[in-house]
């Protein structure tokens, strides 16, 4: 077998390369890119690809046959060559749809899990900066059968964001986004693009989530949506996309094409400034499906867009599936699937940056005998990077790809790289399995929505022990991280103040001696910026 990949620039020749290859187990092949990871006689894929803090590269990959599936994570060095590998086990299945490298160093993955004849459940794992797992906490729908993780993300305080698709009732609640603290536990969740807030629409389910400038979240995917000439009538497929504000409030949706007649679904977004983002959305027939580009402001109106012909991509494309969409350099870089009516091939596409104003393809590449699942990743220096499948009969094996604004393989890195250097235990990483049956199954939790959560930490809410007492009260005090300017008073049943003391912000205990303080009942107070945030009883016997 020979895949062959194919480089095109808008104005110059084509050229075709063919590459011979060579199948190693849980290796990669000998030539410095594309590099290939799997194992004879299965079906090896990738979902998502990172350049981690040390300029490795990080894959989220996994595998099935006809007995079992299960999630991997390869990690390698600058060159592609594997560093470690991590097989995620259970008594059930398991996959993975996104990573995210966390500031410490860290790793978030999601996706889905079934465990012990459970149904499917949406689940999120922490690994630390030696690869170790940290917590993993599944997630148990009441109303679902069927539920996952789609994407997550760090924000810039610590909290984790997660994109979760058919976890609420169907098929008006079925796109959640989840927010944790650092430790997993859950802090709020809610349904996006609701049916009943939004009755037009029905079965929004998320693709992708992207973290703004503005600490905001901006999901894309895709919904059916009524046409707006035929109220109550069939509803068709729509690209969608929906901004969340940084409390998790739905600032607006924007299914797109309506006016049009315009069908598909929404993939990616792109932040250009603070006001205005691009989108990245396919369009059907699926025979003929071609890329949508299109620009929206920061209060969801669309500004321009542009749906270009297949053959202005490249004449021998007759559909394409754009995924992925990045600025590198002058240029913008489009990676998706591309090909014909028989095949379609991994493909990354260079475009001018005046792309609504006169459309020019600079560079092209298709990777011949690459498919789905297709993902792509920008790093540091310039460079792009494109996870795909190379399938042939009975097996698949991963992909991986560094090119260069060219869109050439990139060269080799002759140098000496230190790899995990926040992981300070002696010989870690390595490679090894990380189990998952023991991961936290959260059922019949009534999380908050993210209203009752904020409105939750504008209180202080305090206790006191011991109660009754007679030598010394302590008193315990929540959310206090969040506030400044805080007092906490104590009063008789008469409301005459008897103790006042300062309380440092994050500070969560306070005491002081009651010997002396006349028998009976006493009321203490906590106050922020003046306001009263909290209070409690207690007894001095």
């Amino acid at each position: 077998m020979k895949p062959t990949t194919r480089s095109k620039s808008a104005w110059k020749i084509k050229t075709t390369f063919f590459l011979l290859i060579t199948l190693h187990s849980l290796s990669s092949y000998p030539q410095t890119w594309p590099k290939y990871y799997g194992e004879p006689n299965r079906h090896d894929y990738s979902r998502d690809n990172i350049e981690t803090y040390d300029k490795g590269n990080l894959i989220c990959g996994g595998y099935f046959n006809d007995d079992f599936s299960g999630a991997w994570l390869i990690k390698t060095d600058i060159n592609g060559d594997t560093l470690w590998e991590k097989i995620l086990d259970c008594e059930g299945y398991n996959y993975l749809n996104a990573i995210h490298q966390t500031m410490d160093g860290g790793l978030l993955a999601c996706g889905a899990i079934q465990l012990n004849q459970s149904n499917q459940m949406p689940f999120i794992i922490k690994l630390n900066s030696c690869g170790e797992k940290v917590w993993c906490k599944a997630f148990a729908s009441n109303i679902q059968d069927n539920a996952w993780a789609q994407d997550i993300k760090e924000t810039c305080s610590g909290e984790i964001v997660v994109l979760v698709n058919w976890w609420g009732e169907a098929p008006e609640e079925t796109m959640h986004l989840f927010k944790l603290n650092p430790d997993g536990g859950a802090l709020w969740q809610r349904p996006y693009c609701s049916g009943y807030e939004h009755p037009e629409g029905i079965i929004p389910e998320g693709k992708s989530l992207y973290l703004t400038s503005q600490n905001e979240c901006l999901i894309a995917g895709e919904v059916y949506w009524e046409d707006p000439w035929n109220p109550g009538g069939a509803k068709a497929l729509r690209s969608l996309f929906v901004m969340v504000d940084s409390l998790g409030i739905e600032k607006w949706v924007l299914p797109y094409g309506l006016t049009d007649s315009i069908h598909g679904q929404g993939k990616n977004v792109y932040e250009i400034d603070k006001n205005r983002f691009i989108g990245i959305a396919n369009k059907w027939p699926i025979e003929n499906m071609q890329s949508v580009i299109l620009e929206f402001d920061s209060l969801g109106n669309v500004v321009q867009d542009i749906i270009p012909d297949n053959e202005s991509i490249d004449p021998d494309i007759t559909r394409g599936v754009p995924q992925n969409f990045d600025k590198v350099d002058q240029f913008y870089a489009l990676g998706g699937l591309y090909g014909n009516s028989d095949d379609i091939y991994s493909t990354e596409i260079l475009l001018d940056t005046n792309i609504f104003i006169d459309f020019q393809v600079s560079n092209i590449i298709h990777h011949f005998d690459e498919d789905e699942p297709y993902t792509m990743a920008i790093t540091n220096d310039g460079k792009i990077i494109s996870n795909s499948t190379f399938k042939e009969s009975g097996n698949w094996d991963i992909s991986l790809s560094k090119l260069n604004l060219d869109l050439e393989y990139d060269t080799l890195y002759p140098g000496t790289y230190t790899y995990d250097s926040l992981c300070t235990e002696p010989n870690l990483p390595q490679s090894g399995f990380i189990f998952l049956d023991d991961c936290d199954i959260i059922t019949g939790i009534d999380v908050p929505s993210p209203e009752e959560y904020y409105a939750h930490l504008q209180t202080i809410p305090i206790s006191v022990y011991p109660n009754p007492t007679s030598d010394k009260v302590n008193f315990a005090m929540e959310n206090t991280v969040h506030h400044n300017d805080i007092a906490l008073k104590c009063f008789n049943l008469m409301g005459k103040q008897v103790f006042e003391t300062t309380v440092a912000t994050g500070q969560t205990e306070r005491s002081t001696a009651v010997r002396g303080w006349p028998q009976g009942m006493y009321v203490a107070v906590v106050y922020s910026g003046g306001l009263p945030r909290g209070e409690c009883k207690f007894v001095v016997q």
